[in-house]
């Protein structure tokens, strides 16, 4: 009897074992895999430690984003929320590198809560500023950002995501004044320099515009999407040996960002280096298989090289996730009439004409489709 009842725990507590051995091993075996296939490692769902204060949290994320990583700040400010879902300090800077994650959704609904949270708070709207912008929602960001400013008229942050909204909303001058009132308040932040850099391409200014990236990526050089906008204008300027190396710079600090691969991407394009644009393109949609304009891109590359039947599925997976380009539209619409599948090209031609009725391909694609 005795010793029945003494082995039987003993029993449990091997089983308990093996069963977190095995467990360990398939999720080492999946990251593996996921690394070899070159997708993103997912998030995982952390387990709060419960020795791990609220603000180590947040200092591991910041010093995660710090330098650069923007993968282990975002699991480092999840586990913050977990701990603590109503702290609006780690609720707005989980929202914050959600946006730069490009996971817009969310990012939009923690800058929310973290307003709910604490609605005197100029940092919780400026944050909110910045996820609805990058959300394509420029008024709610404006809205958001003058909220911001009337709280915190001295908080440098708010003027500058506010200077952005107003660059994406096509008001440069307004975006250029608030963006040199941030450097006023805050000559050292790169953010201010970021969207300075940022108003001053709006306008056109590009030569300025690089000055002020270049400025920014002194004061945070391990933050890749200052290397990607540095070589967009650089670009601009036909600076293209020194903006294919920030390009490279880029996606060697943050490889699973599918918008870099997708600039990458388009400046083979650009030389006709259609190949080489289109593993980029497949590569940002590994990435992020949400990332619509890389399903768009890739179209591109078959429509370029007349492959009409492999460019009809992305243009329509694109347009699907939300794309709505008119270039894309008559693409599409001349990809069917091209295989002389004129009922199908005639809506995409349509709606390339509804938004730009001068649209000469489109019009071409109408007379092509004449009597078909």
């Amino acid at each position: 009897m005795y010793l029945r009842t003494t082995a039987r725990p003993k029993r449990r507590k091997l089983l308990g074992v093996l069963i977190a051995l095995v467990a360990a091993y398939v999720a080492v075996g999946t990251l593996y895999l996921a690394r070899e296939q070159g997708a993103a490692p997912a998030l995982m769902p952390p387990t709060p430690t419960p020795s791990e204060s609220l603000e180590q949290r947040i200092a591991k994320g910041d010093k995660a984003f710090a330098s650069g990583n923007l993968l282990q700040a975002e699991e480092a400010f999840q586990r913050a929320v977990l701990a603590a879902p109503n702290s609006d300090l780690a609720l707005s800077r989980y929202a914050m590198v959600l946006t730069y994650r490009r996971k817009f959704d969310e990012a939009v609904k923690h800058a929310r809560r973290a307003v709910d949270a604490d609605p005197r708070s100029a940092q919780n709207y400026a944050v909110l500023t910045l996820a609805l912008d990058w959300s394509n929602k420029a008024d709610e960001a404006i809205t958001a950002g003058e909220t911001a400013i009337q709280l915190g008229p001295e908080y440098a942050d708010a003027y500058a995501y506010l200077s952005e909204a107003y660059a994406d909303k096509n008001r440069p001058d307004r975006a250029l004044e608030l963006a040199r009132k941030a450097v006023e308040l805050s000559g050292e932040s790169w953010l201010a320099h970021r969207n300075l850099g940022y108003a001053y391409e709006s306008l056109g200014r590009y030569k300025n515009a690089i000055e002020e990236y270049r400025r920014a990526i002194d004061l945070f050089p391990n933050f890749s999407l200052l290397y990607l906008r540095l070589a967009l204008n650089l670009r601009l300027t036909r600076a293209y040996a020194e903006a294919d190396a920030m390009l490279t710079k880029a996606s060697e600090l943050d490889p699973y960002n599918a918008e870099i691969h997708d600039t990458i991407g388009r400046a083979f394009y650009d030389q006709a280096k259609y190949g080489e644009a289109a593993k980029r393109f497949r590569r940002a949609i590994e990435v992020d298989p949400t990332y619509a304009l890389g399903y768009a891109h890739l179209g591109w590359t078959y429509y370029a090289q007349r492959q009409y039947e492999e460019a009809i599925p992305n243009f329509e997976e694109a347009i699907k996730r939300g794309v709505t380009t008119t270039e894309f539209y008559y693409e599409l619409g001349l990809s069917y009439a091209f295989l002389d599948q004129c009922d199908k090209a005639r809506p995409w031609l349509d709606k390339a004409l509804a938004q730009e009725p001068d649209s000469e391909p489109a019009l071409q694609g109408k007379i092509l489709c004449e009597g078909k």
